[in-house]
């Protein structure tokens, strides 16, 4: 009789834990492409300076904004694209150089200006928060004839009514996605 009750409640647990497991809240859809190759870099994407004029603290008229010169064009290109893929995008790694405050790219040199540079998405002027991992992945490219470029402009930006002189140098990691 021992026996039969034991084996009832043991039946009993297992069953409610069952109904627990069983129980589902949502549902997680994963999505990929795989191509059967991936774009190159073009040398000149793979390792590049963007030079900026020299400007002076006259070019920056408030705190937090960029100077009042016109941004400086870059662009990442590459070739040899799958023609499945259809879009690229850029994911600029965080940390490092960048200022969690506001996204911009601190200055590495720890004697040169205390200016930062702001990327800045290929419309010129919507500034990309490079904190926010990702963010920079809504500027795309189109691929076309197996090959895409994705256009950014950058700035220097101070966080003070005017920076102090000296020299500005940084740089910030990259990987570029295909879609």
């Amino acid at each position: 009789m021992e026996k039969n009750l034991y084996l009832s409640v043991l039946t009993a647990m297992s069953l409610g834990f069952a109904a627990n497991v069983a129980a589902v809240d949502g549902t997680i859809t994963f999505e990929g492409v795989v191509n059967d190759t991936t774009c190159t870099l073009e040398t000149d994407s793979q390792n590049m300076t963007v030079l900026l004029p020299s400007v002076t603290a006259a070019n920056f008229t408030a705190a937090n904004a960029a100077a009042n010169i016109p941004a400086v064009k870059f662009s990442l290109s590459a070739n040899g694209c799958d023609a499945g893929a259809v879009s690229a995008s850029v994911l600029f790694a965080t940390g490092g150089n960048v200022d969690s405050t506001n996204g911009n790219l601190n200055n590495s040199l720890s004697s040169g200006t205390d200016a930062q540079i702001r990327i800045y998405k290929a419309d010129g002027t919507t500034p990309i928060n490079l904190a926010n991992y990702g963010e920079s992945a809504s500027n795309l490219g189109n691929i076309a004839d197996d090959k895409v470029t994705i256009d950014f402009y950058a700035n220097y930006f101070s966080k003070s009514n005017k920076p102090t002189a000296g020299v500005l140098k940084t740089s910030i990691q990259y990987s570029m996605k295909y879609l």
